[in-house]
């Protein structure tokens, strides 16, 4: 993810400069560092946290060791940016943000999603209220991995698609929907890996449902739709042209639909081959947060993505887990589990650390 993702996004930004990176793995170290042209290298994060011409750090771990990076990182006086999920356990993310609160360091969770082009477009949609009172949303996101490494393999250690890949859409049913999740249920299928497919279905607080599907063993995708009483959003994050918005009277197939998907699709093109030649909107949404993260250090402003997002994100993939698990639906309240969700949620979180 770092080399393919957020070194290319680092390497296109003014101001911004990667002087050290470290990797446990030596091999790894040296070929990712010597691919952007990276000199300080180093095998223990520590020794390059102890580096004082370093500004900000990137936490690009497995999860389970986000929270010891970045209070470390914050304990060396270093802004940090936190890849999603925050953290394997609540606990955890609870002791990130103490730790925040008493630095004057910006701390910014990693969900690029919210800087796609067509997901903040489909914000201020959303927010104008041309869609009328929402009812429905229905989002699907999907990857092809033939080989991960062993940790993302195991829930317990932060892997399966609850935590890699449904995190990132947990996130946007906050964004987009501008509302928490009230209630949530989860079924997964496992075979070699745990959590390699899942479902979800849950109730936010403003009474809109919502149905996901997940998977990391087909093709890629990444698509939303929201339905409301005056009309339907549909985004393809893959595709320049992938923003379109019908009318209640719309029907898909009609005439005069395909015509209009046809113009707006001549008229996103210029854009698309100017976009591609950069790897495409997804792609420039690493660019885009990471661009924010700078303006926030530089200008000593909030950050849109808080340390209070990401727990809450990891709320909703905790209860996922403990909902297929348990095979039942987990409440959560005002955004902040219920006391059954909590103890069902914990004996979970506890269980996996016994495992």
């Amino acid at each position: 993810m770092t080399e393919a993702r957020h070194l290319p996004a680092l390497r296109r930004l003014k101001g911004a400069e990667v002087v050290a990176f470290s990797d446990i793995s030596t091999e790894r170290l040296n070929k990712v560092a010597s691919l952007f042209h990276v000199k300080d290298r180093y095998s223990d994060y520590q020794q390059l946290l102890r580096d004082r011409s370093i500004d900000a750090v990137a936490v690009c771990v497995p999860t389970q060791h986000h929270a010891e990076v970045a209070l470390s990182a914050l304990d060396a006086g270093k802004h940090v940016f936190i890849e999603k999920p925050l953290a394997l356990q609540l606990e955890q993310s609870k002791q990130l943000i103490e730790r925040a609160r008493k630095s004057s360091c910006k701390v910014m969770v990693g969900f690029n999603m919210r800087w796609h082009r067509l997901v903040r477009q489909s914000r201020e949609i959303i927010g104008g209220g041309s869609l009328g009172p929402l009812e429905l949303m229905r989002t699907v996101l999907t990857a092809r991995h033939e080989t991960v490494p062993e940790w993302r393999k195991r829930r317990q250690l932060g892997g399966g698609v609850l935590f890699e890949l449904a995190v990132h859409h947990f996130d946007l049913w906050r964004f987009l929907l501008r509302s928490e999740v009230e209630e949530i249920l989860a079924t997964s299928r496992s075979g070699p890996w745990d959590d390699e497919t899942a479902t979800v279905t849950a109730r936010m607080a403003n009474g809109v449902l919502v149905t996901s599907a997940f998977s990391e063993r087909t093709n890629e995708n990444n698509e939303i739709d929201i339905y409301g009483q005056a009309g339907r959003l549909h985004v393809s994050c893959y595709h320049f042209d992938g923003l379109e918005c019908f009318s209640s009277s719309s029907f898909p197939g009609d005439g005069r639909t395909r015509l209009r998907q046809t113009a707006h699709a001549l008229k996103e093109l210029p854009r698309g081959i100017w976009g591609m030649r950069k790897g495409g909107d997804f792609l420039a949404s690493y660019g885009a947060q990471w661009r924010h993260f700078m303006a926030a250090i530089r200008d000593d402003a909030p950050v849109e993505c808080s340390l209070e997002d990401g727990e809450r994100a990891l709320q909703v993939v905790l209860a996922a887990a403990a909902s297929a698990a348990l095979r039942q639906p987990i409440k959560i309240a005002n955004g902040a589990r219920t006391p059954r969700a909590t103890a069902t949620a914990s004996a979970l979180e506890a269980r996996n650390r016994d495992s």
